[in-house]
C-alpha cells in the first residue's frame, strides 16, 4: 500500500511536470503530436495563405492518406524511416501512382517546414531524404487532343460548349481560368491587321473567386480570329453583355463546365465517338494545334506566356 510519504511526493512531482500545460507555457517542441499539429496549425494555416482547391486537397490527402497513420505520434520522434515507412504502406494499401505519392510527400514536407518555422520542430526536415518506392506504378498523362479531334468537336457541339472548348483549345487556359473571365475583360480586335485580348485576372473554383494560378497566368492572352468569331457570336447570344461572366449559367454565375460536360457534352461527343480527356488535355499539345491554324509563332509564344519565341519553337 502506498505511504502518506511517498503519495505526497507523487503529487509534488506531478504538480511540477504538469505545471508548464497548465499555465499554457509549455514547449510545443515537447508536448504536440503530429496529428494535433496538422489539424490545429498546419490545415488552418493553408486555409488562409493558399487557394481554395488548394486547401481542399491537402486536406484529402492528409483524411485519406496519412491522419490514421499519425494519430499517435509525437512531432518531433518523426524520423525519416518513419516517412519511407509511410510512402511505402500507402503505395500497397492503396495502389496509387508516384505522382499522387509526390503530393503525400509533398505535404509532409510542407508540413515539417512550417512545423520547424513555428517552433514545433527542431532538426532536418525528415521528409527530404524519402523517396517515392519505385514498385508504385507511373500516374497516366493527360492526352492532349489533335486539331483533328477540336474540329471535329466544334462541329458537333451545341453553345456555350463550342465556343468553351474554342477558348479552353485556342487559349490553353485552366478551368478556373475559364470560368473566371468576363466580358471587362475581353478586348475584340480593334481593325482587322491586330488581334483582340483575353485579360485573365481571376480563377473561379466552386464559389471561390481567386487569383490564377501563377504570377504568369495573368498575362494578356491573344484572341486569334478563328476564337474572335466564336466569341462575337457568342456575346450576341448572350443579348450583347458587356459586364459578367463569358460563359454563365442560367442565374448569371460563371458555369461549371465539368457539369456542362456531363449535361451538355458526354453524350453527344460519344456518339461522335470523339474521345474526352478533361479540360485540361488542351493545355497538352497547345503549341502544335496553334502551328497547324497557321498562326504565327510569336504569337503563340504569348498565349503560352514563354519568355523567347526559342522556347516557344522547343516546346
Amino acid at each position: 500500500m502506498q505511504s502518506t510519504k511517498q503519495r505526497r511526493a507523487f503529487e509534488t512531482l506531478a504538480t511540477r511536470e504538469l505545471e508548464p500545460l497548465n499555465r499554457n507555457v509549455a514547449e510545443p517542441l515537447s508536448v504536440t503530436k503530429l496529428s494535433d499539429f496538422v489539424d490545429r496549425v498546419y490545415l488552418p494555416f493553408v486555409k488562409q495563405q493558399k487557394r481554395p482547391s488548394t486547401y481542399r486537397g491537402y486536406s484529402q490527402v492528409w483524411v485519406d492518406y496519412l491522419k490514421g497513420r499519425c494519430q499517435g505520434g509525437w512531432l518531433r520522434e518523426v524520423k525519416t524511416h518513419h516517412v519511407q515507412s509511410w510512402l511505402e504502406e500507402i503505395a500497397r494499401e492503396h495502389e496509387i501512382s508516384k505522382t499522387t505519392l509526390k503530393h503525400v510527400k509533398n505535404f509532409l514536407s510542407g508540413v515539417f517546414r512550417h512545423a520547424a518555422q513555428q517552433g514545433y520542430f527542431d532538426g532536418a526536415n525528415p521528409v527530404k531524404l524519402a523517396e517515392i518506392p519505385a514498385f508504385a506504378p507511373n500516374g497516366a498523362e493527360t492526352k492532349p487532343y489533335s486539331h483533328e479531334e477540336i474540329g471535329a468537336m466544334l462541329k458537333v457541339l451545341s453553345e456555350p460548349s463550342a465556343t468553351a472548348v474554342a477558348t479552353a483549345a485556342f487559349t490553353g487556359l485552366r478551368v478556373g481560368e475559364l470560368r473566371g473571365l468576363v466580358w471587362e475583360s475581353y478586348e475584340p480586335a480593334p481593325d482587322e491587321e491586330s488581334l483582340g485580348w483575353l485579360n485573365v485576372t481571376r480563377s473561379v473554383w466552386r464559389n471561390s473567386v481567386g487569383d490564377p494560378k501563377t504570377a504568369k497566368s495573368k498575362a494578356p492572352v491573344p484572341v486569334i480570329p478563328q476564337l474572335a468569331q466564336r466569341l462575337d457570336a457568342h456575346r450576341k447570344r448572350c443579348g450583347d453583355r458587356r459586364t459578367g461572366p463569358i460563359f454563365a449559367n442560367s442565374v448569371g454565375h460563371p458555369l461549371d463546365l465539368n457539369a456542362c460536360y456531363q449535361r451538355e457534352m458526354k453524350d453527344v461527343l460519344k456518339r461522335a465517338r470523339i474521345s474526352w480527356h478533361g479540360w485540361h488535355g488542351f493545355r497538352r499539345g497547345l503549341a502544335s494545334n496553334l502551328n497547324r491554324l497557321g498562326v504565327d509563332d510569336s504569337v503563340i509564344q504569348r498565349i503560352l506566356r514563354h519568355s523567347t519565341v526559342a522556347t516557344t519553337q522547343n516546346h
